[in-house]
């Protein structure tokens, strides 16, 4: 049985479980049938080829995609107990080119008492890809009761 994720039993040190991605042509398709963004770089391969945005001849994945991933690691851990996203920013750093395998993860770095039901931890995100590069950093706040 797991115990329930609350504010205290949670450790700064703390490391979130991690969200693995293998980025296909087709998984970028879709996110830009979602997002409603065709941009070229991210959904015409043979445009790429030639004209070989950030220096790839290859479709990059959206970054909004990246961020998303990113949220998905706190939402996996936090929302089946109740907590909720209170606030992410996220610094993307490198493009993440069709065929990648990225790994999204999270620390808790900080812990607030702000009363019962605001109280919230900080936590330091990053996206890295294969080469164990990063490629997204970030900051999230969580509230968890």
């Amino acid at each position: 049985m797991t115990k329930k994720l609350t504010f205290e039993t949670v450790n700064c040190g703390d490391v979130l479980p991690e969200v693995r991605q293998h980025v296909t042509q087709e998984v970028i398709w879709h996110h830009a049938v979602a997002s409603l963004d065709y941009n070229p770089v991210h959904t015409y391969p043979e445009w790429c080829k030639t004209a070989q945005v950030f220096g790839l001849p290859v479709p990059v994945m959206h970054g909004n995609q990246t961020m998303s991933l990113m949220a998905t690691v706190i939402t996996n851990w936090a929302y089946p107990s109740g907590g909720w996203l209170k606030r992410m920013e996220v610094k993307l750093i490198k493009p993440v080119p069709v065929d990648s395998t990225c790994t999204y993860g999270a620390m808790v770095s900080e812990k607030h008492f702000a009363g019962k039901g605001k109280n919230f931890v900080t936590l330091d995100m990053w996206a890295m890809n294969q080469a164990g590069e990063k490629v997204a950093v970030g900051e999230a706040e969580v509230v968890l009761q």
